[in-house]
């Protein structure tokens, strides 16, 4: 039997791909009605070849972009799932944001039919590992007891809270300008074997560096400071990856347990994955756990976290995967493949499904300083012009600043300020500019409301918004959306003309009476205005209350990952100074390798290409001190793109 025959037998209960699917009893016929065709008659040979290879085999699937990833995994699970027979094991399914998780469950569904339950697992990384590793075991090494409840869980801590509890947890010495560093402040990176800080002091980490090198003692305080964080039941994500990896190697008995809890791991993403989680991978695989890696290696873009795709590749090699391929994009016409492909200065492997509509898909428009409406308005143009969709279709930049510049958002200074926080609330709730936005709304509320009302309480990390441990979701949400309502209630308070001082005097007016907990007022304890900031205007801080004059939104590289776009304007950054730490910003960055060799900047202009089915327009700089030269024209040339000056 093929392996089309197999897993349509095996899915959808039928023995073959019926001549008239108006026939068809099978259970899929819903979802294959929708596309008009047998669901199985549209997978390519190695889809099938994937979806159907023997689970007890490391499997490593290099999966190039638009190559319907997503839909083969979900097939690949959902057929593993139904054949099946160990009650007490399961397969555990894994990525790495929410929004993953929810499209990678609902195509598994869809499949399966019913929904993925004991003693099967579906989720991030990091819930699967707290679930079924940290919250049930490293007590067992880090000592920590809760008498009274009897339940070991740790307390995730983010670097950035700085409530009153943590005065516990800081050294007894002061590190020069870093001050006493708090143990939320700073982790151990397994990798280079040294302590990274991660707080708000610019060059903190350099003068860790310096003093750890030049005084030994305080490589002591630090891991007896650890330690006692551990012991008290706290840790931030760094501390519980490397605990967990820690419990596996010194207890092989757990690792044995927990490999046999799940003989079969499925990592989606996998260009995501850490050097410490590639670790904890490897050591269940020496405990018998098949891994199966699913990613392009190509789209890894996280080396601001130390994730390099290095680390996976030796990862892969050492355990002897075998790799297969989807090499059929069909998210992009071929000339962007050929662009895509073109940065990354390999042989061209990977085929453009898409079918063509515009006449001239590739473009650059060279654009001057401040014009960068002007270089928005073109776009939206050739978009228009191309009977392409305004509304799927995103201008991509580098990072935040460059996204921010356009919609008049100012930088956001690294330490915390209680009124600046509701300021930027209330700044982002009036100029959602997307999804990501309006969260970020909630997010900056939350964290404002606990500084100001409920301080001396322990609280939860961002992930479930600041909330104080004593209380229950639903109350805390009752109080964020009072405080968020009382806000938008005050029309004065939308008003940024104003001054800080100006602002918080309103501010405290409108939260005076505004919550009630345990039956009592709660006055707010707004703090300080930052030093020097009484007199300045909120604007000039916060940004414009301002709607945007164009229709597409603006993304980060980072928050188009997954993304399937009609047209994309990638702009570079106008001046070129980031070229020298390799930032990615400048367009010069995206086209060079070094030496052959692929850099993250060629990745994340890869990524950002590769999200376009019909249109790929670069917004390129050209200063009239340095206009674009001969070479560099020809690189873009050669690339396939056509050069216009706007």
């Amino acid at each position: 039997m093929d392996n089309r025959k197999l897993l349509l037998n095996q899915i959808c209960g039928c023995y073959d791909i019926p001549e008239d699917m108006k026939m068809c009893d099978g259970k899929l016929k819903q979802k294959c009605s929708v596309i008009g065709k047998c669901v199985f008659e549209s997978l390519t040979e190695q889809q099938l070849e994937y979806a159907a290879t023997d689970i007890s085999s490391n499997v490593y699937l290099n999966a190039c972009p638009g190559s319907g990833k997503t839909e083969v995994v979900a097939l690949k699970c959902a057929y593993e799932i139904m054949k099946w027979d160990n009650t007490y094991s399961g397969i555990a399914i894994m990525t790495f944001t929410n929004s993953a998780e929810d499209e990678l469950r609902n195509r598994t569904v869809e499949y399966l039919g019913i929904q993925i339950d004991y003693p099967h697992f579906l989720g991030t990384f990091t819930s699967w590992l707290h679930n079924y590793v940290a919250n049930p075991f490293i007590h067992i090494i880090t000592g920590y007891r809760n008498k009274e409840t009897l339940d070991y869980s740790f307390r995730l801590i983010e670097t950035e809270c700085t409530s009153d509890f943590l005065f516990s947890f800081q050294t007894k010495y002061s590190y020069q300008s870093l001050n006493k560093i708090r143990a939320n402040q700073f982790y151990f990176d397994l990798k280079n074997k040294k302590y990274i800080y991660g707080g708000f002091i610019y060059n903190g980490q350099k003068l860790l560096d310096e003093m750890l090198s030049k005084d030994s003692w305080r490589k002591k305080e630090l891991d007896e400071l650890k330690r006692d964080f551990w012991k008290s039941g706290f840790a931030t994500y760094e501390d519980i990856e490397l605990i967990s990896l820690y419990l596996l190697q010194e207890r092989s008995d757990i690792a044995r347990c927990i490999a046999g809890r799940f003989p079969v791991l499925l990592i989606d993403e996998c260009q995501d994955l850490s050097y410490i989680q590639l670790q904890i991978l490897k050591c269940l695989h020496s405990h018998g756990t098949i891994i199966h890696l699913v990613g392009d290696l190509d789209q890894s873009i996280y080396e601001f976290r130390n994730i390099v795709p290095d680390d996976t590749r030796e990862f892969i090699k050492d355990i002897s995967m075998k790799e297969m391929r989807l090499t059929s994009n069909y998210r992009s016409n071929d000339s962007i493949v050929s662009a895509s492909t073109f940065l990354l200065d390999k042989k061209k492997y990977v085929i453009g499904k898409q079918e063509q509509s515009v006449e001239t898909p590739l473009i650059v428009l060279l654009y001057k300083k401040g014009e960068e409406g002007k270089l928005i308005s073109k776009f939206e143009s050739l978009v228009n012009e191309n009977k392409l969709n305004l509304h799927n279709s995103r201008i991509i930049v580098r990072n935040n600043s460059l996204r921010n510049k356009i919609y008049g958002i100012k930088k956001e200074k690294k330490s915390v300020n209680i009124i600046e926080d509701y300021a930027r609330a209330l700044f982002y709730h009036y100029s959602s500019y997307s999804v990501g936005d309006f969260q970020l709304s909630i997010l900056y509320l939350a964290r404002a409301i606990h500084k100001s009302f409920f301080k001396s309480m322990e609280h939860s990390n961002s992930q479930k918004l600041y909330r104080p441990t004593l209380m229950e979701d639903n109350e805390w949400w009752q109080i964020i959306n009072k405080v968020k309502n009382e806000m938008i209630s005050c029309e004065k308070l939308r008003n940024f003309d104003q001054t800080w001082k100006e602002w918080k005097q309103l501010l405290q007016q409108v939260l005076l009476n505004c919550i009630v907990y345990n039956g009592q007022k709660v006055s707010p304890d707004l703090g300080s205005i930052r030093k020097g900031c009484s007199q300045k205007k909120i604007k000039d801080d916060i940004g414009n209350d301002v709607n945007e004059n164009f229709n597409c939104s603006v993304e980060t590289i980072h928050s188009c990952k997954g993304m399937s776009l009609d047209a994309v304007l990638f702009i570079s950054a106008y001046s070129n100074s980031g070229n020298n730490n390799e930032s990615g910003s400048h367009w010069h960055d995206w086209f060079a390798t070094k030496n052959g060799k692929v850099r993250e900047s060629n990745r994340l202009a890869y990524v950002a290409f590769s999200r376009a089915r019909q249109l790929l327009v670069l917004g390129i700089p050209n200063p009239d001190s340095s206009p674009i030269d001969i070479e560099h024209k020809r690189i873009l040339t050669d690339a396939g793109f056509k050069i216009f000056l706007i």
